[in-house]
């Protein structure tokens, strides 16, 4: 039994060093909001509560490998991990509607800030009603194919929706010639769709990312749910799975500096304290988008 518990936390090594690499970077990702207006606007919504998501989870994976069995350290743990693969969701939707609600003054009207916070709050409220009762049902093979089967299902009802918002992008035709009256419609019509075409380009980069690295733990739980009992080799499989998991948190934020022009631009402020001509042509450029998301 001590040899296991020591093979058991040698497996959690990589995973605490990977979590608190995670937390840092996402932390950093967070003063990057805090120091930039123009990221601070609903088109960023649900990436922000991403960042959240992927502090939250590392955290209590930390606490999770100090206080072991502790059922409501477990549930949030897992809650967390759907959260992110919700926001991941919900940005496909929110995007459907964009495309869909034309023109932009329609998806302003209906999806406004505040909203977009109340759906923010519903993403964490959701994981924590599907994961927290579970996590104390008393038959643990139904418990493994629940903790199998949803990360499974948001993954495909993601990739779902992404393929649905992409082709809806791609049958979209700009006007050929422009009606007086309606030019101004068709320009703000055509900044949504790039956009829409940008911003969905990056979260398919993160969800992809998170598929391959939720792949493993759905992998294990189905085995735990066809032998019906855990094992010494399965338990150090988990850890390894988990350390996966967290290796998406911490490289989140490294897509959101590679992507985001803004995000970068105020990265380099915050390293460097100064700004190049280039930077600050491409902030002007960001309030476009603040502008027409406020």
């Amino acid at each position: 039994m001590d040899d296991a518990d020591a093979a058991l936390r040698k497996a959690s090594i990589p995973m605490q060093v990977v979590c608190a690499i995670a937390v840092v970077l996402n932390l950093l990702v967070v003063l990057v909001f805090a120091r930039t207006k123009q990221l601070r606007v609903k088109y960023y919504g649900f990436l922000f509560n991403l960042v959240l998501a992927d502090i939250a989870f590392p955290t209590t994976m930390i606490i999770f490998v100090h206080l072991k069995r502790v059922p409501i350290v477990i549930a949030l743990t897992r809650a967390f991990l759907l959260t992110a693969q919700l926001n991941i969701l919900a940005v496909a939707v929110n995007r459907l509607l964009a495309l869909s609600l034309m023109p932009p003054a329609r998806y302003d009207a209906v999806v406004t800030p505040a909203r977009m916070v109340l759906a923010c709050l519903l993403i964490w409220i959701v994981s924590a009603a599907l994961f927290v009762p579970t996590t104390f049902l008393q038959d643990r093979k139904l418990n493994w194919l629940i903790q199998a089967l949803l990360p499974l299902i948001t993954l495909l009802t993601t990739g779902v929706l992404y393929f649905v918002v992409f082709r809806k992008i791609s049958k979209y035709r700009a006007p050929l010639a422009y009606t007086e009256g309606i030019y101004n419609v068709d320009e703000q019509t055509n900044s949504r769709i790039r956009q829409t075409r940008h911003l969905m380009v990056t979260f398919t980069i993160i969800f992809v990312a998170s598929a391959v690295c939720w792949l493993p733990f759905c992998v294990v739980f189905f085995i735990l749910f066809a032998h019906g009992k855990t094992s010494f080799s399965v338990m150090v499989g988990l850890r390894y799975c988990f350390t996966i998991m967290v290796l998406n948190s911490a490289l989140n934020p490294f897509v959101y500096w590679w992507r985001l022009k803004e995000g970068r631009e105020a990265l380099y402020h915050l390293f460097c304290g100064c700004r190049n001509n280039q930077g600050k042509e491409r902030e002007r450029d960001s309030v476009t988008i603040a502008e027409t998301e406020m």
